[in-house]
Formats: structure tokens, C-alpha cells, sequence
């Protein structure tokens, strides 16, 4: 059997080539649909390595499998750097996971070819213990390879994200950054630490600063990404560019990297981390200790130069805003988490860093608790606002079939497959109930590259019907939606929560996470099985409508003074362990 393992970035080979597969395997993922019609054109059998994936089981073990490496990789603080970084490395370790079960299907029998140089599909190669072979094997192909991935960077993204990218990998310690800001003077009252490196996350953790006006708050941006324009009186914001003292300690780095080797030595032995130590993935890890540890020794000086009484995190699983929720711990006060969207599969295998985390309400706590399995004790019921703060916002006159976008290519998606699936069924759907296809971008897309695939993927009378917004969700948006199509995006749970039916593109959700399945458990949208479901929408459109009690359900404001309660009050019981 002649085997193909396509790269995500590869497109399929002509029907008219001479080489003949027996099964291409997409390493990348996109409808089935598209498959299905691919292996008619090649007369082979076409299919993803994600079909192989089981939801929301495959996250659940990593909690048990992770603890395996815990314990070896201790800094001076007392940091487990194998449990942050574990984190970071979890979707690539779960991905080998997938490539023996592959492995598994094909037999060593087989001839193994990849499009490209993959560590997935030498991980393929290494389980069935048989040469693969490389079509873009050399410098050359290499090379154009990555011209090609910085022009599409070029041409996808805008000013700011570029600028955001040359910083992250040019500057990751901010040895530029912090000599082009002002020196920051210690606070001289107690504050209350909202760390941020995401936009999203910094409005979340405003919006439990202003529940509290009383209180004063030092907002620490380690991203120029996570600004925003609106920033309450009671909160200074401030750069971690201003507390970043270099590019850390080289004795400490090496005691660590040793660690690091010595518990990849011990991983190797162990068979579910075994594959992933012999393609480099383990050791790859190691990039990252020394990228933290500078950042770490900036938010340790963050610490030092205020007096900090509290915490919150919007967001516990990037080292950038977990590393606080981490020294919080260790000094004893409070650490507080939430998420800010609507759910987080991380949560089924991080360790919690938080002594309290807010779900927003009943169908976050019970996703993280019941799912999770995350410790009912620790969690409180308690969003930053209240359901009836809009209230009912839908209306049948509302203009918009709104579909709100992700950015796919992060899901290792084939994008313009799903644009080809879903935009031409949402126009039928359009002209069937008199509106109009709105695309609402994700933070992380630019409009630019979205109108070129709206135009790469229908027809002149159907690009007509769609209009494409990267602007701010806002009540406007709301007010204008008639109704809200998405895979699982937060922005279903937004739309349900003010009285606005939502429409789950379920045959494209996440491999792992369960995000729609908990949606549609607790009212939120109506799970779609196939893009042909999509032109029916105006039919359905009834029967998709919220139920009364929805909103309830989604998000239970918590008041001031509990906030205050799990937030300012000082804790004298010591660092729990």
C-alpha cells in the first residue's frame, strides 16, 4: 500500500500526475466533504489524521500522563518548569498520539511518503520502524517553503500583528522594548495584579476591576496585544518591558537544561512519551525554559516593587499570565482565575494555579467541574456582569445572518475548504429569508485576507449578499443578528445569552475540546451535521430559539462584596502546596 501524508500547508496532487497513492493522509484537517471529493478525482482512499481523534477523551488522560515528568524541573522559586511548559507542548504530544494509532491502521507492510519534512510524519515513520521518504527533501524546497509562509504572513496579517510577531521572536525579553518605556515608580498603595497578554484577557479582567472602584488595580501588559482603549480610573496600566532585568541567570539555565535532559531520559523510558522523546519534541521544550525564565524573572520583579494583595488571571494556561497566578501562590495571597471565553479544554489536565476560579456561570462550572474533573471546591459562580444587563436584544426584522469566524488555520484547518463548504449553503439561506451574510472576524484574523477567500469562493451574485467586518463586538452587532452561525465559538454563548439562536457548524468543531457539545447541553445552539443543514436555517430558525432560562444558565453576575471576599482579603494560612 502506498501511503501519502499530506502537510497541512501542501495542496493535493493533480489527478493528472503520474504517481499513483493508495491513501493520502491529510496531517491538516478539513470537511469531510472535501475529502470525499478529493479521493473521487485521485481514485484513492482520502482522509485526516484528526479523524482518528477522540473527543474530549484523548484531553482527559494528559492530567495523569502529564504528572509523569512533574517534580524534576524545579527553579528557584519552586517552579515546576516541565508543568508549565508541559502546557505548551500538550496539542504536539496528543498529535503523536494520533500518528500511532495511524501507524497502527497502515501496518509495516506499507510505503510511507510525506509531502514535506514533518515531525508527524517522521513520528509515523519511526512507529512502523520503516524508511519515509520526502518529496521536498533538500535546502531549496526548505527555503521556499518559508518565503511562501512569511508572504502569506505578509498578506494575512495586519500592521500591528506583524509588528506584535517581530517582537515575540525578535525580542522575547525585552532587551529592545524596555529601553523605549518609561520607568515604572513602585505603587505606593496596595494593588491588586491583572496580568495580560491578549486583548481579550485584559477586558475580562477590567470588567471584575470595575465591579471593585474602590479598589485600586495594576494592569501588567506583557504583550503590546493586550492593550485597549477604555481603562477604568482605578486601574494603572503598565508594560512588563518596565520590570525586565535582562536575559536571566546562565548558571540557574544550565542547572535547568540538565534537568530538563535527565527527565527526557527518564519520558523515553516511558511508552506513551516514548515516540515523542525520538522525533525531539521533549527536548524541543527547552526553548521555551529559556524564554521563561527571564519573563519569570520580570514578574518576580513585578512583585518586588509593589505591594501586591491579590491576583487575577484571565487566562492560567500561557506562561506569560500564569507565572503570576504562580508567585501569588507562593506569597501567600490571593490567586484568582477565570477564562475569558466561554469554555477552556485545558482545564481537563493543567494544574490548577488559582486557590479560586470564576465560571461565568452553570454551564462553565459544570464543563469544568463534571468534565474536567477540576475540584469542586475551588470553583465559584460569578461573571463579571449580569445576563439581564442587555436583556432580550433579537428581533425578526434584524438584517444579519451573522457567522462568526475563527481563526481555523491555528486547528491546523484548511480554511478556504471551509469557506467553499459553508459561505455558498449561508447565501442560499440569505436569499431564502431576505438577509444578509455578515462575517464577524476573530481578533486574531484580518479582513483583508478574509474578503480574498469570500472571493476566491463564490460567485460574483453571491459575493453580493456577504459583508465583512473586523470591528468590535458590540451591541449593534447583536441588534443586527438575526441569527448567529459559528463552530463553537465564544460568540454562541454571547448570542444565547441575549435571547439570539445560534447555529453550530458541528461536523467542524474541535477535534478534542467537546466546546459544542456543552453548548448544545445546556441550550446555547443547535448542533448542524452538515453544511446542507446551513441554506434550511430560515426553517428552523423557531426552533433554535433560545429557551427563557438560557441566559440564567450562562452567566450568574457576582456582586462586589463577593468578589471582594475571594479577591482582596488577604490570606494568613501560608502557600498551600
Amino acid at each position: 500500500m502506498r501511503v501519502l501524508l499530506l502537510h497541512p500547508e501542501d495542496e493535493f496532487p493533480s489527478p493528472q500526475k503520474k504517481e499513483h497513492w493508495d491513501w493520502i493522509v491529510d496531517l491538516g484537517r478539513a470537511p469531510k466533504s472535501f475529502y470525499d471529493q478529493r479521493s473521487a478525482e485521485l481514485g484513492c482512499r482520502v482522509s485526516s489524521i484528526y479523524d482518528l481523534a477522540v473527543e474530549f477523551a484523548d484531553l482527559q488522560v494528559w492530567r495523569q500522563l502529564l504528572s509523569v515528568g512533574m517534580g524534576r524541573v524545579i527553579d528557584r522559586f519552586g517552579f515546576d518548569w516541565w508543568e508549565i511548559i508541559g502546557v505548551l507542548l500538550q496539542t504536539e504530544m496528543q498529535d503523536v498520539r494520533l500518528a500511532v494509532r495511524l501507524a497502527a491502521q497502515l501496518g509495516a507492510s506499507c510505503t510511507l511518503t510525506a509531502s514535506r519534512p514533518s515531525s508527524l510524519a517522521d513520528a509515523v515513520g519511526l512507529r512502523l520502524g520503516i524508511p519515509l521518504r520526502v518529496l521536498q527533501a533538500g535546502i531549496r524546497p526548505r527555503v521556499r517553503n518559508r518565503i511562501a509562509r512569511y508572504r502569506a504572513a505578509l498578506t494575512s496579517l495586519s500592521f500591528e500583528q506583524l509588528r506584535q510577531v517581530a517582537h515575540d521572536k525578535y525580542d522575547p525579553h525585552y532587551r529592545w522594548r524596555r529601553k523605549f518605556v518609561a520607568p515604572v515608580a513602585p505603587a505606593s498603595e496596595p494593588v491588586i495584579l491583572l496580568p495580560s497578554a491578549y486583548s481579550n484577557v485584559t477586558k475580562t479582567a477590567l470588567s471584575y476591576a470595575r465591579l471593585l472602584p474602590e479598589q485600586k488595580f495594576l494592569l501588567v501588559l506583557a504583550r503590546e496585544s493586550g492593550a485597549v482603549s477604555d481603562i477604568p480610573a482605578n486601574v494603572q496600566s503598565v508594560p512588563l518591558a518596565a520590570f525586565a532585568r535582562g536575559t536571566g541567570n546562565p548558571v540557574e539555565l544550565r542547572q535547568l537544561e540538565r534537568s530538563w535532559l535527565e527527565m527526557e531520559k527518564s519520558l523515553a523510558q516511558h511508552p506513551e512519551f516514548r515516540l515523542a522523546v525520538q522525533i525531539g519534541l521533549v527536548k524541543g521544550g527547552m526553548r521555551f525554559l529559556r524564554w521563561g525564565l527571564p519573563i519569570r524573572d520580570a514578574w518576580s520583579h513585578v512583585f518586588e516593587k509593589n505591594i501586591l494583595t491579590g491576583c487575577l488571571s484571565a487566562d492560567d494556561s500561557n506562561p506569560y499570565t500564569r507565572l503570576p497566578l504562580m508567585f501569588a501562590r507562593r506569597r501567600g495571597i490571593p490567586a484568582v482565575a477565570c477564562h475569558h471565553g466561554a469554555l477552556d479544554g485545558r482545564m481537563a489536565f493543567k494544574v490548577p494555579q488559582f486557590l479560586t476560579y470564576l465560571a461565568q456561570g452553570e454551564m462553565e462550572r459544570d464543563y469544568v467541574e463534571r468534565v474536567c474533573g477540576v475540584d469542586a471546591g475551588t470553583i465559584r459562580v460569578g461573571a463579571a456582569r449580569s445576563p439581564a444587563e442587555h436583556g432580550v436584544l433579537w428581533s425578526n426584522d434584524a438584517p444579519w445572518i451573522t457567522f462568526f469566524t475563527e481563526p481555523y488555520e491555528t486547528d491546523l484547518w484548511r480554511t478556504e475548504a471551509i469557506y467553499r463548504e459553508v459561505l455558498p449553503a449561508l447565501c442560499q439561506a440569505a436569499r431564502t429569508s431576505g438577509k444578509t451574510v455578515v462575517l464577524k472576524l476573530h481578533p486574531f484574523e484580518t479582513a483583508a485576507h478574509r474578503r480574498r477567500l469570500v472571493k476566491t469562493t463564490l460567485s460574483e451574485s453571491e459575493q453580493k449578499l456577504v459583508h465583512v467586518t473586523s470591528e468590535p463586538l458590540s451591541l449593534e452587532i447583536f441588534r443586527n443578528t438575526w441569527c448567529a452561525v459559528t463552530v463553537e465559538s465564544t460568540t454562541a454563548f454571547e448570542c444565547a445569552s441575549v435571547g439570539i439562536p445560534a447555529f453550530l457548524c458541528g461536523w467542524l468543531r474541535h477535534a478534542y475540546s467537546g466546546y459544542a457539545l456543552q453548548y448544545a447541553r445546556f441550550g446555547v445552539g443547535r448542533i448542524l451535521e452538515s453544511a446542507v443543514d446551513l441554506a434550511r436555517i430560515p426553517r428552523m430558525i423557531t426552533d433554535a430559539m433560545p429557551g427563557k432560562d438560557v441566559a440564567s444558565r450562562l452567566v450568574q453576575a457576582i456582586s462586589p462584596d463577593a468578589l471582594a471576599e475571594v479577591l482582596v482579603q488577604p490570606i494568613t494560612t501560608g502557600v498551600p502546596e
